[in-house]
């Protein structure tokens, strides 16, 4: 088999979770792990018996493929060397810190060849995947995305931590051009939005509910759409990776569980980055989708600091 000599670009929280997937991954040869926090980069290379490497730049000669794990600050400037020294990259999401970067990166991409995917991870949640399968025209679409507060990430506020992942999920379901935006939100123990209410209203006539918390009570990662086509609603439990259709047969609503395949998530996803350099198809997660993301996500983030309630397009 085939194997892509890839590097986990930060160690953190999520860069933990990397390189424990490439070290099993078949389809990868784990060259090392990069991180300028030497004890904890020293710490994870021990855990997987693979080298550390203290800067990002010593290693273009050795890597086919990157995952870049770091705070996003520093997407921007890690993904651009190892694009133009023509190295694959998949990027933690959001993108970059900003549109015009995540701009910058997508076209170099496309000059250089190379691969781009983002990790919108919720993509391959496999709850999705069936879903997805399963609706022909969304028309209503509502998701909860809640945490309790842990203290992770509060360099962003919530829109761009927790409901990017669901914007993604609502273009991936309908791409039409977006022609509403209606937005409240408020701070509660960060600086920055930690409770947040987007309505996104699409050309095609969808209608898309985005809610988020990271000061709830309870973890809910859930997603529910009306499916104009056959008047069925599908109920979606992104946390448990589990999926029911209702719809409505002899006076009576039917409730249907649909199968689900059960797969870790994060190794399916480096996986699927790792094949498309080895098949050269298409990412699933494409540069472009991460931008899309990022510039809805940003006007949502944005309004809700401005308190703008609605915006037109």
């Amino acid at each position: 088999m085939t194997k892509i000599k890839t590097a986990v670009i930060g160690t953190g929280h999520l860069g933990g979770f990397h390189a424990r997937v490439l070290s099993v991954l078949k389809n990868c040869e784990f060259v090392c792990v990069v991180d300028v926090d030497e004890d904890r980069g020293r710490e994870i290379a021990a855990k997987y018996n693979v080298p550390y490497v203290q800067d990002f730049r010593g290693i273009a000669g050795e890597v086919d493929a990157v995952t870049i794990a770091t705070p996003t600050v520093y997407h921007f400037a890690v993904a651009r060397f190892f694009i133009e020294n023509g190295i694959h990259v998949m990027v933690e999401k959001p993108i970059t810190s900003n549109v015009d970067e995540a701009e910058q990166l997508v076209e170099m991409a496309k000059q250089r060849n190379v691969k781009l995917q983002v990790g919108q991870i919720e993509r391959f949640n496999r709850a999705f995947i069936a879903l997805k399968a399963n609706v022909n025209t969304p028309w209503m679409i509502r998701t909860n995305r809640y945490s309790p507060f842990t203290g992770r990430s509060t360099d962003i506020d919530v829109v761009l931590d927790l409901m990017i992942h669901d914007m993604d999920l609502v273009f991936a379901l309908d791409d039409s051009p977006v022609k509403r935006i209606t937005v409240k939100g408020t701070k509660v123990v960060t600086d920055k939005t930690d409770i947040a209410f987007a309505m996104v209203e699409l050309e095609s006539g969808c209608i898309a509910e985005l809610n988020v918390s990271r000061v709830a009570s309870e973890r809910e990662r859930s997603l529910r759409v009306f499916d104009g086509d056959n008047n069925t609603y599908y109920s979606a439990d992104l946390n448990n990776r589990k999926l029911k259709k209702m719809f409505f047969r002899d006076k009576k609503i039917v409730n249907h569980p649909v199968h689900v395949e059960d797969r870790d998530q994060l190794e399916a996803e480096i996986g699927s980055f790792l094949d498309s350099i080895i098949s050269d198809r298409p990412v699933e997660v494409s540069g472009e989708d991460g931008l899309k993301a990022l510039l809805y996500t940003k006007i949502v983030s944005d309004m809700a600091v401005s308190r703008k309630c609605f915006t037109e397009f």
